[in-house]
């Protein structure tokens, strides 16, 4: 495979989204949660100008590789996704700021290796969740559209040729989307092929599906996970991390110090101090005085 530079794929930012996993609460419930989530990450690329290039929508988290010309717009686009499907939650269920308690990581990504695990990470989530045995038995990610997958075969209908009515009634979203190039198929779904590009996967595999399969279905999770999540990082000392990570405890948890916390508390926020600082498994381990193991746990959900 020939290597490629991140410009050669698009002039701009690559960033890995994800959102922390709410231990208690189950985001998306039914096959109607999903695909209102699913048309949301549609929608909210639309508005704000981001690419998707590849995500997966778990029942209680999300990841998603975005494309864009700076962080200001990758947060932009998360924020408006959140606070859409906070509204949604709250008039179905009567869930208040639920999305609002899911901390969010987005992390810049700097080589193609890394944009390449990064892509392997997202798709094979299902698989490491034990939730299917193949990437094909599970629907709501955008594997399907890779390398003439099924996402690409339903054309589906111009968003723009319904009513504000209709467009309310379909996507449980009130917007004028008169100029909106998105079409929807006949399940409800805005279709894969209008709204990610995965031309770039496509291109990160150098056109072969061949690579891109072996390299989905032949991941070593450990290795994935070193690859993605640790080669990056640049070490800070524990010193400094101690004082990042007790100025974000306070902030947190209203004064509290890191001696304060449970277990489950130092569990919800490892997410965000590991995507958001640089820092290891081992060093928030000896911070946050938890196993290595269960922080790594933790870390992979």
């Amino acid at each position: 495979m020939q290597e490629l530079s991140l410009r050669d794929l698009y002039d701009g930012d690559f960033y890995h989204i994800c959102t922390e996993g709410l231990e208690q609460v189950t985001l998306m419930k039914d096959l109607e949660d999903f695909r209102v989530a699913w048309n949301y990450l549609a929608i909210c690329a639309w508005r704000t100008g981001v690419f998707v290039v590849a995500f997966v929508l778990m029942s209680n988290h999300l990841h998603i590789l975005a494309a864009c010309r700076n962080a200001g717009q990758v947060n932009k686009y998360i924020r408006s996704f959140k606070a859409l499907y906070s509204r949604y939650l709250n008039k179905k269920y009567g869930m208040t700021k639920t999305m609002h308690c899911s901390d969010t990581a987005i992390y810049r990504i700097d080589t193609i290796q890394y944009l390449r695990n990064c892509i392997a990470y997202i798709f094979r989530n299902p698989l490491t969740a034990r939730i299917c045995s193949i990437l094909d038995q599970y629907s709501w990610s955008s594997f399907h559209s890779c390398f003439s997958g099924v996402g690409k075969l339903e054309d589906g209908f111009p968003l723009c040729e319904l009513s504000f009515t209709e467009i309310r009634k379909l996507l449980r979203v009130g917007a004028n989307l008169k100029n909106c190039p998105l079409r929807v198929d006949s399940q409800g779904y805005i279709t894969l092929s209008s709204f990610v590009h995965n031309d770039i996967v496509e291109k990160v595999f150098g056109n072969s599906g061949r690579s891109f399969m072996y390299h989905l279905g032949g991941g070593n999770d450990a290795k994935m996970e070193y690859e993605l999540v640790h080669q990056p990082l640049v070490s800070v000392t524990d010193s400094d991390m101690y004082s990042l990570v007790s100025t974000y405890v306070a902030n947190r948890f209203s004064g509290k110090h890191i001696s304060d916390l449970t277990a489950s508390d130092k569990c919800s926020i490892l997410k965000s101090l590991f995507f958001n600082h640089k820092t290891s498994i081992p060093q928030l381990a000896r911070i946050m005085g938890l196993p290595r193991e269960l922080v790594k746990k933790m870390l992979l959900q």
